[in-house]
């Protein structure tokens, strides 16, 4: 099983993908099919780097460091999108633990 499909079973998580650092689909495991994992895996880059910006501006603005970004949320009707690093997965709202998922992505986003 690889490190993907650990955080795919988990209850209620739809597809787990990796990204590499120009924002292209590393690998993707769960239930997109291929053209989706691609958009999904654009997706989370962009939104990371948007973050990433955003929380460098936060810490000049507010003159206080301290704010490594490591990951994030999306929130929509029924599904989250949730990233940490360059892993990301797409999880059913009321289907899910957020503790689960969070410490399964942060620890494959490690390796």
């Amino acid at each position: 099983m690889s490190d993907l499909d650990c955080v795919s079973v988990l209850k209620g998580v739809v597809a787990t993908l990796r990204f590499d650092d120009d924002g292209t689909l590393a690998e993707a495991a769960g239930q997109l099919d291929q053209v989706d994992t691609k958009l999904a895996a654009e997706l989370c880059y962009a939104n990371g780097r948007i973050m990433h910006h955003n929380i460098n501006m936060l810490m000049t603005l507010s003159g206080t460091s301290g704010w490594p970004p490591r990951g994030w949320m999306m929130m929509g009707d029924e599904l989250f999108i949730c990233a940490v690093a360059e892993v990301a997965c797409f999880v059913r709202n009321h289907e899910v633990s957020f503790e689960d998922v969070f410490s399964g992505l942060t620890e494959i986003s490690q390796k």
